[in-house]
């Protein structure tokens, strides 16, 4: 189980919950939030997680990962976690509690 604020990723089962309530992910979106939520304070870089998420080796697939993460953020918000998911101008993405 990760967890990080209301998020609950149960990695055996697959499921998402926030609050409560289970977030039904694709599963590129699935992939990219549970490789961000292993070490929620950390920045990854696009570099990162084009490899970690995608395999690719370089960042040529840029917009791929941002339309990903603008699909999760916006799932996220949907179900109460605004916040959670930030971009790092100039360096990647981070998972953030945003009652911290």
């Amino acid at each position: 189980m990760l967890r990080v604020g209301q998020l609950t990723i149960d990695l055996a089962a697959r499921i998402v919950e926030i609050k409560e309530n289970r977030l039904e992910l694709p599963a590129k979106e699935y992939e990219l939030l549970r490789t961000l939520a292993r070490e929620p304070t950390r920045v990854f870089t696009r570099e990162e997680l084009l490899r970690d998420v995608w395999g690719h080796a370089h960042g040529g697939r840029a917009r791929t990962l941002d339309s990903h993460a603008s699909r999760l953020r916006r799932r996220l918000a949907d179900a109460g976690a605004d916040g959670l998911l930030r971009n790092v101008w100039g360096v990647g993405f981070r998972l953030i509690d945003p009652i911290e």
